[in-house]
């Protein structure tokens, strides 16, 4: 997917917002990198399964979900054309 660069203004001012509140350069939201493509936000989705008991467990499970949209501006974070790969 190609990045939208100018979608990512929000996402990149609170990481750096949030570098400079806390003093470390590395702050910033889960993300991932693939071997070949651009940077993809990703948010935690977190849930808790049921015990054969009926009741739910404490454990709680994380699973990473990729963004399409910036989460404080609804505008889209790729190009729909998956075959580009450039940043």
């Amino acid at each position: 997917m190609k990045q939208i660069k100018e979608n990512w203004k929000a996402i990149e001012a609170i990481e750096a917002e949030v570098r400079e509140l806390t003093g470390d350069s590395e702050a910033g939201f889960n993300q991932n990198l693939y071997f070949i493509g651009p940077r993809q936000l990703m948010l935690s989705l977190q849930y808790r399964k049921r015990a054969p008991n009926g009741k739910w467990t404490k454990k709680v499970y994380e699973k990473m979900i990729a963004a399409k949209y910036c989460p404080f501006t609804g505008l889209p974070l790729y190009h729909e054309n998956e075959d580009n790969h450039d940043q």
